[in-house]
Protein backbone atom coordinates (compact mmCIF):
# COMPACT_ATOMS: atom_id res chain seq x y z
CA UNK A 1 0.00 0.00 0.00
CA UNK A 2 2.02 3.21 -1.07
CA UNK A 3 -0.93 5.50 -0.88
CA UNK A 4 -3.38 6.84 1.47
CA UNK A 5 -6.17 9.72 0.43
CA UNK A 6 -8.27 11.75 2.10
CA UNK A 7 -11.28 13.01 0.51
CA UNK A 8 -14.07 15.65 1.25
CA UNK A 9 -16.70 15.48 -0.98
CA UNK A 10 -19.05 18.64 -0.75
CA UNK A 11 -22.31 18.51 -2.76
CA UNK A 12 -23.02 22.53 -3.32
CA UNK A 13 -26.45 23.69 -3.58
CA UNK A 14 -27.85 20.23 -2.01
CA UNK A 15 -30.82 22.78 -0.20
CA UNK A 16 -30.83 20.74 3.16
CA UNK A 17 -28.39 18.73 5.99
CA UNK A 18 -30.54 15.66 4.58
CA UNK A 19 -29.67 15.81 1.09
CA UNK A 20 -25.86 16.40 2.12
CA UNK A 21 -25.92 13.88 3.94
CA UNK A 22 -28.17 11.74 1.05
CA UNK A 23 -25.62 12.30 -1.36
CA UNK A 24 -22.37 11.93 0.88
CA UNK A 25 -23.96 8.52 1.88
CA UNK A 26 -23.70 7.78 -1.68
CA UNK A 27 -20.06 8.58 -2.31
CA UNK A 28 -18.71 6.45 1.30
CA UNK A 29 -21.49 3.78 -0.39
CA UNK A 30 -18.79 4.03 -3.90
CA UNK A 31 -15.69 4.16 -1.54
CA UNK A 32 -17.14 1.14 0.23
CA UNK A 33 -17.60 -0.91 -2.96
CA UNK A 34 -13.84 -0.12 -4.12
CA UNK A 35 -12.96 -3.08 -1.61
CA UNK A 36 -9.88 -0.43 -0.79
CA UNK A 37 -9.48 -0.05 2.90
CA UNK A 38 -10.86 3.34 4.29
CA UNK A 39 -11.89 5.68 7.62
CA UNK A 40 -15.00 7.55 7.63
CA UNK A 41 -14.13 10.65 9.59
CA UNK A 42 -16.30 13.45 10.43
CA UNK A 43 -14.81 15.92 7.71
CA UNK A 44 -13.61 13.62 5.65
CA UNK A 45 -12.68 10.39 4.25
CA UNK A 46 -9.34 8.82 4.35
CA UNK A 47 -8.53 5.43 1.75
CA UNK A 48 -5.74 3.14 1.42
CA UNK A 49 -4.48 1.23 -1.15
CA UNK A 50 -2.03 1.15 -4.28
CA UNK A 51 -1.67 4.60 -5.98
CA UNK A 52 -3.96 4.11 -9.10
CA UNK A 53 -6.82 2.60 -7.41
CA UNK A 54 -6.76 5.65 -5.24
CA UNK A 55 -6.71 8.18 -8.10
CA UNK A 56 -9.54 5.97 -10.30
CA UNK A 57 -11.40 5.93 -6.48
CA UNK A 58 -11.20 9.95 -6.21
CA UNK A 59 -12.84 10.26 -10.03
CA UNK A 60 -15.37 7.71 -9.09
CA UNK A 61 -16.39 9.97 -5.60
CA UNK A 62 -17.45 12.96 -7.45
CA UNK A 63 -19.11 10.66 -10.69
CA UNK A 64 -20.83 9.47 -7.62
CA UNK A 65 -22.09 12.54 -6.21
CA UNK A 66 -23.01 13.98 -9.60
CA UNK A 67 -25.33 10.47 -10.56
CA UNK A 68 -26.64 10.74 -7.04
CA UNK A 69 -27.90 14.56 -7.93
CA UNK A 70 -25.39 17.43 -6.80
CA UNK A 71 -25.50 19.43 -10.09
CA UNK A 72 -22.09 20.86 -8.54
CA UNK A 73 -19.68 19.92 -6.14
CA UNK A 74 -16.08 20.56 -4.48
CA UNK A 75 -13.54 17.81 -3.69
CA UNK A 76 -10.57 18.39 -1.04
CA UNK A 77 -7.96 16.00 -1.91
CA UNK A 78 -4.87 15.18 -0.02
CA UNK A 79 -3.08 12.65 -0.98
CA UNK A 80 0.30 11.01 0.86
CA UNK A 81 2.15 9.19 -1.82
CA UNK A 82 5.16 6.50 -1.33
CA UNK A 83 6.42 4.75 -4.45
CA UNK A 84 8.98 2.69 -3.25
CA UNK A 85 7.38 1.52 0.03
CA UNK A 86 4.44 1.61 1.96
CA UNK A 87 2.93 4.50 3.72
CA UNK A 88 1.64 4.56 7.66
CA UNK A 89 -1.79 3.56 7.93
CA UNK A 90 -4.77 5.29 9.69
CA UNK A 91 -4.88 2.76 12.39
CA UNK A 92 -1.17 2.82 13.01
CA UNK A 93 -1.88 7.44 13.08
CA UNK A 94 -4.91 7.06 15.23
CA UNK A 95 -6.21 3.81 15.93
CA UNK A 96 -4.82 4.53 19.78
CA UNK A 97 -7.51 7.88 20.06
CA UNK A 98 -10.32 5.82 19.40
CA UNK A 99 -12.98 3.85 21.93
CA UNK A 100 -13.64 0.30 20.46
CA UNK A 101 -17.22 1.16 20.12
CA UNK A 102 -18.28 3.46 16.85
CA UNK A 103 -20.34 6.13 19.20
CA UNK A 104 -19.34 9.50 19.24
CA UNK A 105 -17.69 10.73 22.51
CA UNK A 106 -16.73 13.56 23.84
CA UNK A 107 -13.75 14.52 25.52
CA UNK A 108 -14.96 15.20 29.21
CA UNK A 109 -14.82 19.02 31.01
CA UNK A 110 -11.84 19.86 32.03
CA UNK A 111 -9.94 16.84 30.02
CA UNK A 112 -7.13 17.72 27.16
CA UNK A 113 -7.88 15.90 23.79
Amino acid sequence: MNCSVAIQYLPMGAGSDDEVCRIVDEVIATIDASGLDYYVGPFETTVEGEFDACMTLVRRCIEAGAAAGSAESASYVKIFYRPDGDVMTTERKIGKYHQTDTEFAPASAGSVA
